[in-house]
């Protein structure tokens, strides 16, 4: 509506880019800008004016003038389009419309050591542009476009610039469903069976009109027909290239049947996904965070749950960057793309090594608070609830800065701790599934007992140990896993990790998780970690 309301009525609708110059809506628009704005510089004075000659010279100049492109470099343009915008000239009377695009190149954001005489000059213009009363008086109206907000200069971005912020979202559920809905019975290209327009728009989130247009463009030049495997594709690949190596966004390809155990935190999930589709916002966690050692599918399981949702999922890296101010930038950016991406499950694996606590030191000139603050504002937004489910993953959440942890940010901490004897069962079975491995074997309950003998055996052991087994039944030239290839497989196993560190991080995942999403025998479990850490313990006194 404000986009309407700001082209409706212009006596005169310019466009201005570095590199493609001023240019006009129409000729009669141009023809009028430079009969106003360019035939002041080349009036002649009254004494002048009284010798015909040089008054037909100058009509001569003028015409020559009217058919010459405009220069394009910001210190020419810039003072012609300012006479338009605060409407100096006496024939003009109705209000322009001025569009910057690719503004990020006009008004930069560096530092004030990095910025040239020009990029200031070019900054400093329309900074004052903003805050102009003539120009807010006379009803002119500047659009600044740009990919990024944070590539512009900071001043234009302040809250006290006089700019007004509007951020054009990606297409909902809605817009992309009907896309291909035109696309599908304009030109009638056939759909992959199981699929329709409806679970097309579902899977293509997180991209824009134009790039669904490239898929369906891109199947009708093959005279393809769309398969799930081509969307799966040409989204990997355009939301890799438009979003960079910072946020890692993954096509989910397994759900839950595929994780073995922890089904009172599957339940959970579950429970989770309805309350997001149906809507119910206040009943959907803002964080959750995972905690507990290594190897026990702490990522793998909020994978599976993207899938059963059908959400993007995404794992963002750290955005720290030698530069002054480009971490700030980076971190901006992710959070740009990740309300593009939503409804998405956000991973930030190694939380304690990115969310370190205030009170250490940090030496890097105020760069960790700025970038704490960014994110404590981005996870406490209730408007993100339900559409950006951020996903914190440590073995030492104890390490973790505690603001972090406070409800409104992290409503959820699940523990992940070492299997049962059944969850062991369960891992060796949707392993084989999984790798889609060959095997006769359909008890896998004396293979269990065997791993759980080594009390620090995880699920990706047992993901090693089944591996292992394919390679020895390779070895012997079979296509298929005996019981006695996997049986050399665990005996082949032998722990890699500090058994100290294990139960010390099972007690803190217990201890600081949320009492109903522990698992029933999580006393038990608690107190032999502990028994067994104290008489580690005691061994080296």
């Amino acid at each position: 509506q404000c986009l309407l309301e700001a082209f409706e009525q212009r006596e005169m609708i310019m466009s201005y880019s570095v590199s493609a110059g001023l240019q006009f809506a129409n000729a009669e628009m141009e023809k009028a800008f430079r009969r106003q704005y360019l035939a002041e510089g080349s009036q002649v004075s009254d004494e002048q004016k009284k010798q015909s000659a040089i008054q037909n010279a100058a009509k001569q100049r003028q015409n020559i003038e009217a058919q010459m492109p405009f220069e394009k470099t910001p210190d020419k343009i810039l003072p012609l389009l300012e006479k338009a915008l605060i409407n100096a000239n006496p024939e003009s009377s109705g209000k322009n419309l001025l569009i910057v695009d690719f503004a990020h190149n006009l008004a930069p954001n560096h530092s004030a050591a990095q910025a040239n005489w020009n990029d200031r000059v070019s900054v400093e213009t329309l900074e004052r542009w903003a805050r102009d009363w003539k120009i807010k008086e006379s009803g002119n109206i500047i659009i600044l476009l740009t990919s990024s907000l944070t590539d512009i200069a900071e001043p234009l971005r302040s809250n006290h610039s006089g700019a007004k912020i509007i951020r054009i979202s990606k297409p909902d559920d809605e817009a992309r469903i009907d896309r291909w809905e035109n696309r599908i019975t304009t030109n009638g290209v056939a759909l992959e069976d199981g699929l329709n327009t409806q679970s097309l728009g579902r899977i293509t989130s997180g991209l824009s009109l134009v790039q669904i247009d490239n898929i369906y463009s891109l199947a009708k030049a093959h005279n393809a027909s769309i398969s799930l495997g081509l969307i799966k594709k040409r989204k990997q690949e355009i939301l890799e290239q438009e979003f960079g190596d910072r946020v890692k966004v993954k096509i989910p390809e397994w759900g839950f049947d595929y994780f073995g155990g922890k089904e009172n935190v599957k339940e959970y999930l579950l429970e989770v996904r309805d309350n997001i589709l149906k809507g119910v916002w206040r009943r959907v966690p803002m964080g959750i965070l995972a905690s507990g050692p290594p190897g026990t599918g702490k990522t793998f399981l909020f994978e599976c749950w993207a899938y059963e949702c059908g959400f993007n999922f995404v794992k963002i890296e750290n955005p720290r960057n030698m530069f002054v101010g480009e971490s700030e930038r980076i971190m901006a950016g992710i959070f740009s793309a990740l309300d593009d991406l939503a409804p998405v499950v956000v991973v930030e694996d190694e939380a304690d090594q990115s969310e370190t606590s205030r009170d250490m030191p940090s030496g890097d000139s105020g760069v960790s608070n700025r970038l704490r603050q960014m994110k404590f504002e981005f996870c406490s937004d209730p408007k993100r609830r339900g559409k950006v489910i951020w996903v914190r993953i440590s073995n030492r959440d104890d390490l973790i800065d505690a603001a972090y942890k406070r409800k409104g940010r992290t409503d959820d901490n699940i523990p992940f701790v070492l299997p049962t004897l059944s969850e062991y069962e369960d891992i060796f079975r949707v392993m084989f599934a999984r790798y889609k491995i060959q095997t006769a074997i359909t008890d896998f309950s004396p293979f269990a007992k065997s791993a759980a003998a080594g009390i620090y055996c995880t699920g990706a052991d047992i993901e090693w140990m089944v591996l292992e087994a394919d390679k020895y039944a390779g070895r012997e030239g079979k296509d298929s896993i005996d019981s006695h290839h996997l049986m050399m497989a665990i005996n082949d196993w032998e722990m890699d990790l500090d058994p100290r560190e294990i139960d010390r991080q099972t007690i803190l995942a217990i201890k600081g998780s949320s009492k109903r999403l522990r698992p029933d025998h999580w006393k038990k479990l608690l107190a032999d970690a502990e028994a067994r850490l104290k008489g580690h313990q005691m061994q080296f006194v």
